[in-house]
């Protein structure tokens, strides 16, 4: 199965992406196919299908970077776009973890300001967790 994921920078994407360091050493950058599923739902089936895990998750915005902890039990990523009279008035990019049940989620808009938020839902279904959690979840189904 082809996955259509770049394992280099893709000079048509923006420069904002994620960059994802896989455990099997790969390095997957965001990319943009056209009227294909996204880039991270892509990268999800493919860790699942491999049984690999995410193991360290950047974000690269206006020649700023935001890296992760590496090695965490989960990896997010959300772009959430808020609009006014039915016109895009603003978009957050969202990266964030998952330790121990909670997701440190870090937003960033447009203009590189952040904010961090705690949550107690690793926002499903953007989480990638790893490859023993993925094992343990579907033996206890």
């Amino acid at each position: 199965m082809d996955y259509g994921l770049s394992k280099k920078v893709d000079e048509t994407v923006p420069v904002v992406r994620w960059i994802a360091s896989l455990s099997n050493g790969e390095t997957i950058y965001e990319n943009v196919i056209k009227d294909e599923i996204p880039a991270w739902e892509r990268l999800s089936k493919y860790v699942e299908d491999h049984d690999i895990s995410i193991t360290n998750l950047r974000l690269q915005i206006a020649g700023t970077e935001v890296k992760l902890p590496a090695g965490q039990q989960g990896y997010i990523q959300k772009k959430v776009a808020w609009t006014v009279g039915g016109t895009i008035n603003g978009l957050r990019l969202c990266i964030g973890y998952v330790q121990n049940g909670l997701a440190l989620i870090y937003e960033v808009d447009e203009n590189r300001g952040s904010r961090t938020q705690r949550t107690v839902d690793p926002g499903e279904p953007w989480t990638i967790y790893h490859a023993d959690i993925r094992r343990a979840n579907a033996n206890s189904i």
